[in-house]
């Protein structure tokens, strides 16, 4: 009966609603699908906390319980005789008038002695399986994909252990960290490290954790180029993310849960970013505000953000320019520069400003010299020696606003014409410290760039509405190069409605899966523009 389970279409949705508990609940230890038994309840046997849960699946239609009949050590359905386990029995069935007097795995059952008798049909199983996904879609997708490539290998045992890894946000930064030897701090309870942009906020964070081993970080950038990038700044994900690390289950708990078992186990709470937030989300700002209030009576909790418009009223350290000292070190660790004149001149011009230091490291090891600049006082006065007065780069920089992620270097003169792609082109060749390329693929790397940017206040109207249109005509073409970074550009609502219209159709699906190889990026297309119906695009 094993190979005949495979394309049993009811019991294979019992199964699902199972894994998804293991997954999303983490009581279940595991899974086994047509066990061999002395028993006739081997659909499936679930083993939890040294219990046994013993499963037969019935896809009947309009199943009255008149006819099940129960003995001491077996019942009878429909005339047909089913011996009972020594474990828990639990009967599902498609279709059948039960009174409910119990629960059983957090669903309704009608219990007769020894045995649990479960009505739910395919559809009210679905929903069971979107209600504990529905914090978390994508791992949705995920688990159905690895309960068939379960059954594909036959392997019908499936313990917890072999679930995909709970995914949590990557907390790693794209670049080297150094440690330059801070004082401790002084954490009563909530702890705001101001600093302006570029000051060495987030590299801070690994020193941070050294000094508070137990804690749990949260970080809301880490790349322009990350997949992640808008999902984290969304409070439900930062709840949500938070409870797994704390829990290692996926249960979405409310506040007050996570926060007592944040006090419970002593944690130090770590938020990078919180100027993020408030830039690209302000709207939820307020609920990081709330919360983090919360946390003051509970446990220590450090934030680190640059100057906020919102004024927070917690004690404040701010985080200032390295020394001399600290400025060599860094020199000297991660760009191997020890010439004690080039380290005068780097310390000189940026008075040890950390992404200043980095910018000039960065330049004297692509051009063996230092740019003749006077004192930089802030970031943008950096910016300022190398774009000036010139409107015409400001304005090819102006593409880099239209999306909110990386653009390919063949894409780049879809955007602009010749020589405003050109200006980028060589900009990049001059100073590619200022961006971040994997492959073929580039963005800013640091978000006070697009900051910088947005304070020009140059018209760009025309060049959004540009991109906007191309990329609206390559996914409407059905082609690909676009797809995975949909939900990265501001489309107006119109176009967005007439993409998911078109995606809709089975058969675009078809035509479109049947030309790619990355099918992650298609998968993430599919996400997003479900994302688009559920709030209304």
């Amino acid at each position: 009966m094993k190979n005949a389970y495979i394309g049993y279409s009811y019991q294979n949705h019992v199964t699902s609603l199972f894994i998804a508990k293991m997954d999303i609940e983490r009581e279940i230890d595991s899974i086994e699908i047509e066990a061999d038994t002395n028993n006739n309840f081997d659909d499936i046997i679930i083993l939890s906390k040294s219990e046994q849960h013993y499963f037969q699946i019935k896809d009947f239609a309009n199943i009255s319980l008149k006819t099940v009949t129960l003995s001491a050590d077996s019942i009878l359905i429909n005339g047909k005789n089913h011996k009972l386990s020594e474990g828990t029995n639990i009967i599902f069935f498609k279709d059948a008038e039960i009174t409910a007097n119990t629960n059983i795995w957090g669903l309704p059952a009608q219990q007769l002695g020894r045995v649990y008798i479960i009505s739910l049909n395919r559809e009210k199983i679905d929903n069971k399986i979107s209600e504990l996904y529905n914090s978390n879609q994508k791992r949705e997708f995920e688990i159905r994909k690895f309960l068939s490539r379960c059954l594909d290998n036959r392997k019908l045992l499936i313990e917890r252990k072999d679930l995909p890894i709970i995914d949590v946000f990557n907390t790693d930064l794209p670049e080297t960290s150094v440690d330059i030897g801070l004082r401790s701090l002084d954490v009563k309870k909530v702890l705001i490290i101001e600093g302006k942009p570029g000051v060495g906020k987030s590299h801070l964070v690994s020193w941070l954790e050294k000094e508070f081993t137990d804690n749990i970080l949260y970080r809301f950038w880490i790349s322009n180029q990350d997949k992640d990038r808008d999902e984290r700044l969304k409070f439900q994900n930062f709840i949500l993310d938070i409870s797994k690390k704390l829990f290692n289950d996926q249960n979405l708990r409310s506040e007050d849960d996570l926060i007592n078992k944040l006090s419970e186990n002593q944690k130090i709470v770590i938020i990078d970013g919180l100027d993020h937030v408030e830039n690209y989300n302000n709207i939820e700002l307020q609920k990081y505000i709330q919360f983090i209030t919360k946390l003051e009576s509970k446990c220590k909790t450090i934030v680190l953000t640059r100057p906020l418009q919102y004024k927070l009223t917690w004690d404040k350290y701010e985080l200032l320019n390295w020394n001399r000292e600290q400025t060599e070190k860094v020199l000297n660790e991660i760009f191997h520069i020890d010439n004690y004149d080039t380290v005068s001149n780097i310390y000189k011009i940026t008075e040890g400003y950390p992404i200043l230091v980095k910018y000039l490291a960065e330049h004297y090891k692509k051009h063996q010299e230092i740019p003749s600049i006077s004192v930089l006082k802030t970031v943008d006065d950096y910016y300022d020696t190398l774009f000036g007065e010139n409107v015409k780069i400001k304005s090819a920089f102006n593409l880099f606003l239209c999306g909110h992620s990386f653009y390919m270097n063949s894409e780049i003169q879809l955007f602009l014409n010749d020589e405003l792609a050109a200006i980028i082109d060589e900009f990049v060749n001059a100073y590619p410290y200022l961006f971040e390329k994997r492959l073929n693929r580039i963005s800013l790397l640091h978000d006070s760039l697009n900051t910088y940017l947005r304070k020009q206040n140059l018209n760009y109207t025309s060049l959004l509405k540009k991109v906007n249109e191309v990329v609206y005509k390559s996914i409407i073409n059905q082609e690909t190069k676009f797809l995975s970074r949909f939900s990265f550009f501001d489309l107006d609502l119109e176009m967005r409605k007439e993409i998911i219209v078109k995606y809709s159709s089975i058969s675009v699906f078809n035509n479109v899966i049947k030309t790619v190889i990355d099918f992650e990026a298609i998968q993430s297309f599919y996400f997003s523009i479900r994302e688009g119906l559920l709030i209304g695009a």
